[in-house]
């Protein structure tokens, strides 16, 4: 291709199309082209001017022509690209064809090419996606151009001059909410590369909270050619773990946004929905988006720029076979994208790729980051998100921060966040670069309502219509036929709202996680928007908030209130072990000491801080109190202070609300609130005897009264109820007898299958006589249940060959596959009955409880469901 000018802004710019993909206009989704797109424009060419196309987007490949002259070719779909016609260009009418073959075929494999990421979403593209423009220069033209500015006013221009003589070259600055009347001004004189360093006097600098803006015009020559850029002022630094911005500690807080459009098949929204998705990720406490995989459109990020959000930009390379022989043909797309885009201020962070294996030689890895690392400048640049630790990729890693993606359940946060935080490496900021996914219950109703069929093809089960092409999760089109068939599909409004409030639950549970964590330094959650193969965004396919916005606030922010626990241990083994006490739940009567924390970063706090704290029993407020401390100094979390809390006695299952409120300087730094389970200690002497099976002999970890508890090795003759932790023989005999137990079921194949307890699920709880026992029967999961939390679940079936009815308590509903799981059951045989569950009482289990001491909710749950069975 003619080395051209930037597309912003240049000379007589027209608009010749706007985007066209194929698969919008009704063209099947696995056709690979080559289709011929045509164009006729008039034109009366001027002796002395040259004449362009840009083209701002093609996928993938794309054979130019015009008037039947070949012009040229280009390979890739993120960098446009710029064609000189002045030579084929005629007086009056003119016939442009552009010859386009799309990747995900047999010429172009997604894997082979730079496709990124939305082939595993929904589906490969193909067409001009972009606009494609016309504009005329004179003899001398800018052929690149890169405007960045420092935080105190220095700003760097550089670019290059085509001219056969040195021509003037002016430069105009003015900040971009005020008039062009008293630019900024520079002349020199320039041809071929060239360099220009000024000082703007009172800088503005850019940062989230003041997205402040600045024009550059460029013109080269006269009357030849000019090009408008928009810039900002700004610094990025590292120190050890902490980024900088402009001076002030910078805590990344991103959505991963995979360029995924329910009406469009590429990542070309309309301004309005671009402006909407960024509004509602800044009003949940975000301050900057993740573009995965895909190159936003350049006003996209001009958006970003203007709205004050960060960009992290992911450069397209997952998964790749790309041949040895076109390594050069990724470097030098790579080097197109980075010059295109890089004089946005809100990108902060670069990854060359995700979750690289070591299909892509680690040597191509150090030529790509040595070249974004030369073209931007950025401190901040990595090689493979994810990091070769986790996907196999190479350890010679090069890298300015480490990346990780550590997808896990709540209650393994903690564990798997620190075995990798406190690992040995240089300093560096240390950031997860996706996690806390958690799939919600897709709202198939309101889809078919409100969603015209044809953007709905995602759904069919036809795979003419949609071909499962390289997507490894294909279940999405047959959920609403498995809820049907479980009986669910009546519950699915209600599934929809629950599974939403599990997803702040979790979010708020996982967040706060990391920010108690000494050494991290920012995180991107998992996703902006709910896509064909996933469901975990904040918003729906259709771009509408699933939750309160504004309540993420409390826990994504600049500031967060956090709450910590002295730490207590247990005896196992002849030995010290962490004991894990639950912190979402306690016994009434006793006196909590909870330790207040803060995360903070960005501008200095207040010399003086006040803690202010609540707690309220339903309706009730039991206690409230206020501590003045002196602003600590530090790395964060900073501690602030450990309260004296006072719970009073219960005689049934009380829930609570703990609020705390940081103040300093008169104004709310920042809130947050808990909720606990407040519950009465069991009486277990009430039920009398139960025999306890245990076949593993942990009874250590159950702390059990032994004048109730009594160990068998079989089911017992006489006694009424019976504890198992495992399955006895005859038991199907001994409940037909009139026998009643509680199993606590181990992971066994022919009972169980393993899954995440939060993630990828909805939790149902269906009505029952064991609820009433326990005086609550949930809604939907949150904190209160965290010290549950279990990693398989039981088969939709009975545990007993002999049973006669089987109901379920506590189902679990995937929202991924539609299939429905349980985690507490009954049966019944003959005159007995027995519960069955796979929810955490006792053992090593993450951060859960490891005995019943220390899991208040475990014993009273323990107690409710042995005194149900124990009821004649």
């Amino acid at each position: 291709m003619s080395t051209a000018p930037p597309p912003l802004c240049p000379l007589n710019a027209l608009t010749l199309t706007d985007p066209q993909v194929w698969e919008d206009k009704g063209m099947p989704r696995d056709f690979e082209g080559p289709h011929t797109h045509t164009l006729k424009f008039e034109w009366y060419p001027q002796r002395g001017r040259r004449y362009w196309l840009r083209f701002d987007g093609a996928s993938y490949e794309a054979v130019v022509e015009l008037n039947g002259k070949p012009l040229g070719t280009h390979r890739g779909i993120w960098d446009g690209f710029t064609v000189n016609i002045t030579r084929a260009l005629r007086r009056g009418k003119n016939y442009l064809t552009v010859h386009i073959t799309k990747n995900g075929g047999a010429r172009f494999p997604v894997p082979e090419v730079l496709s990124g990421f939305l082939p595993y979403v929904s589906s490969p593209f193909g067409g001009l996606w972009q606009p494609v423009r016309f504009f005329d220069t004179g003899e001398a033209w800018l052929s690149d151009l890169w405007i960045h500015g420092e935080a105190d006013g220095t700003v760097h221009i550089s670019g290059s001059v085509v001219s056969k003589r040195r021509v003037p070259l002016t430069i105009n600055i003015y900040p971009l909410k005020e008039r062009w009347d008293n630019p900024y001004r520079a002349e020199l004189k320039a041809r071929g590369a060239f360099a220009h360093t000024i000082t703007l006097p009172e800088p503005r600098a850019w940062s989230p909270e003041t997205p402040n803006l600045y024009w550059c015009r460029v013109e080269v020559g006269e009357n030849s050619h000019y090009v408008d850029l928009l810039f900002g002022l700004r610094t990025v630094e590292v120190q050890g773990s902490q980024i900088y911005l402009n001076g002030t500690p910078f805590y990344p807080r991103g959505l991963l946004h995979w360029g995924w459009y329910l009406d469009t098949h590429a990542p070309n929204p309309s301004r309005e929905q671009a402006h909407k998705e960024l509004l509602t990720l800044k009003e949940a406490g975000f301050n900057m988006l993740k573009a995965c995989l895909w190159v936003p459109p350049d006003w996209y990020l001009a958006y970003c720029d203007l709205r004050g959000v960060a960009v992290w930009l992911e450069l397209p390379l997952w998964l790749p076979q790309i041949p040895p022989e076109r390594l050069e043909e990724v470097v030098a797309e790579y080097e197109a994208i980075v010059r295109q885009v890089r004089n946005h201020p809100c990108i902060v962070l670069w990854t060359l790729g995700c979750e690289l294996s070591a299909r892509f030689p680690a040597e191509g890895l150090r030529v790509l980051y040595e070249r974004v690392k030369a073209l931007t400048g950025s401190p901040l640049v990595r090689d493979n998100s994810g990091g070769g630790e986790c996907y196999g990729g190479s350890l010679q890693e090069y890298a300015d921060f480490a990346d990780y993606h550590l997808y896990g359940d709540a209650h393994y946060a903690r564990t798997t966040f620190r075995a990798f935080l406190e690992a040995p490496r240089p300093p560096q900021p240390w950031l997860q670069g996706e996690f806390a996914d958690h799939d919600t219950m897709r709202d198939f109703i309101s889809l078919r309502q409100k969603v015209a069929p044809k953007h709905l093809w995602w759904l069919s089960q036809d795979p003419k219509e949609n071909p499962q092409g390289v997507r490894w999760f294909y279940e999405t089109p047959y959920v609403e036929d498995r809820l049907k068939a479980q009986g669910l599909w009546d519950a699915l409004p209600t599934l929809v709202e629950n599974s939403r409030r599990e997803m702040m639950a979790y979010h708020k549970i996982v967040l706060e996680t990391m920010r108690s964590l000494r050494g991290t330094s920012g995180y991107v959650v998992t996703g902006l928007k709910d896509t064909p193969i996933a469901t975990a965004g904040l918003l729906d396919e259709r771009g509408e908030p699933k939750v309160p916005l504004e309540a993420y606030r409390d826990f994504n922010a600049d500031t967060v209130v956090l709450i910590d626990w002295a730490r207590r241990r247990v005896w196992q083994a002849g030995g010290d072990r962490p004991a894990n006490p639950d912190p979402y739940n306690h016994f009434g009567g006793q006196t909590l000491y909870p330790r207040i924390l803060l995360s903070h970063f960005g501008k200095p706090l207040p010399s003086q801080l006040k803690v202010y704290w609540e707690l309220w029993l339903g309706e009730t407020q039991v206690g409230h109190g206020e501590v003045p401390i002196p602003t600590p100094s530090g790395e964060p979390p900073l501690f602030l202070c450990q309260l004296s809390v006072e719970i009073p006695p219960v005689s049934n299952l009380t829930h609570a609300l703990f609020m705390v409120k940081v103040e300093g300087a008169g104004e709310v730094i920042a809130r947050n609130r808990w909720r606990w389970g407040i519950y009465p200690r069991p009486q277990w002497e009430a039920l009398e005897q139960v025999a306890l099976y245990e076949p593993a002999f942990c009874f250590e970890e159950w702390e059990l009264p032994t004048e109730v508890f009594r160990r068998c090795a079989q089911p017992p003759e006489r006694e009424s109820v019976l504890l198992a932790t495992a399955l006895p023989d005859r038991l199907d005999d001994w409940v037909a007898q009139g026998g009643r137990c509680l199993v606590l079921l181990p992971p066994l194949k022919s009972h169980t299958q393993a899954m995440p307890f939060w993630r990828e699920a909805t939790h149902r709880f269906l009505p029952h006589p064991v609820w009433e026992r326990l005086g609550w029967m949930p809604q939907h999961l949150d904190e209160r249940l965290f010290a549950f939390s279990a990693d398989y679940a039981l088969l939709p079936q009975a545990c007993l060959p002999s049973a006669e009815q089987y109901t379920p308590l506590w189902q679990r509903v995937d929202t991924r596959t539609g299939y429905c799981h349980a985690y507490l059951h009954e049966e019944t045989v003959g005159k007995g009955k027995a519960l069955f569950t796979t929810l955490h009482f006792t053992g090593e289990h993450g951060d859960t409880p490891r005995t019943l001491r220390h899991h208040p909710a475990g014993q009273y749950w323990l107690y409710a469901l042995l005194s149900y069975l124990a009821e004649r």
